[in-house]
């Protein structure tokens, strides 16, 4: 028998909404993270930007840290767009999880056993790459945000053969 717990979080937008400042599922930016004032700035959990042709809102210390730095540079005249390349990790007991990009939008899911208990999943929209989630494989997570962050893709006959160095898919 088991439990599985669900927690979201609702961002805090109370101050921004009466302060006059848009609010879109958290406080809403332009790319630089500007809100609707533009004396105010937003960055971190509760800032809602423009992502590919949408809007997202990142929950993970690595957009904090990432959009933070981008939007105090633009604080000080910068002008930059804060291009977000998501990836999360998280450690679950004896496992370790690691996912890079978004599986949003995915029509296809590639599963590649590991050694052990390790394995990842690797999604696709069409023939390319979009996330992995990986579970003690820090191999394939590497492999998979590097695919990603370049934006490439992996041949899925490679990723699904567990025998494969997937190596080979940064040469390609």
């Amino acid at each position: 028998d088991f439990v599985v717990v669900g927690v979201g979080i609702t961002p805090s937008t109370q101050l921004a909404a009466l302060a006059g400042v848009e609010v879109e599922n958290g406080i809403k930016t332009d790319a630089q993270g500007r809100t609707s004032d533009p004396w105010i700035w937003s960055a971190g959990d509760c800032a809602s930007f423009p992502y590919k042709g949408g809007r997202i809102r990142l929950e993970s210390v690595p957009n904090a840290i990432d959009q933070a730095e981008v939007v105090a540079q633009n604080m000080m005249g910068a002008g930059k767009d804060y291009v977000a390349t998501p990836w999360f990790w998280s450690d679950q007991y004896d496992v370790k999880l690691q996912i890079a990009g978004l599986n949003t939008g995915f029509d296809n899911v590639v599963t590649r056993a590991g050694d052990g208990r390790s394995t990842s999943f690797w999604y696709y929209k069409g023939d390319q790459l979009v996330a992995v989630d990986a579970m003690n494989d820090p191999r394939a997570y590497m492999v998979g945000k590097r695919l990603i962050d370049m934006g490439n893709t992996a041949d899925k006959a490679v990723v699904a053969d567990a025998a494969a160095d997937l190596k080979s898919l940064l040469k390609a």
